[in-house]
């Protein structure tokens, strides 16, 4: 037996949503993902500074080791 299902929506046009506001969200979206996309590089570049210190770190612990 085959079933069919309807994968159309129908939205109520009594929840309409002013252009201001969407258009005031969608500023906002992308302010956001402009601040998420400077915290990514941000990040990144603390991730490269901590493996860069790990690294020395690791050959300062092998020179105490040897003493």
């Amino acid at each position: 037996m085959e079933e069919k299902v309807s994968t159309t929506n129908k939205v109520s046009t009594t929840n309409k949503v002013s252009t201001k506001k969407t258009t005031r969200s969608l500023t906002n979206l992308l302010k956001v993902e402009q601040d998420l996309k400077k915290m990514n590089t941000e990040l990144k570049k603390v991730v490269k500074k901590v493996k860069t210190l790990e690294k020395e770190n690791s050959k300062l612990q092998k020179k105490l080791d040897k003493k």
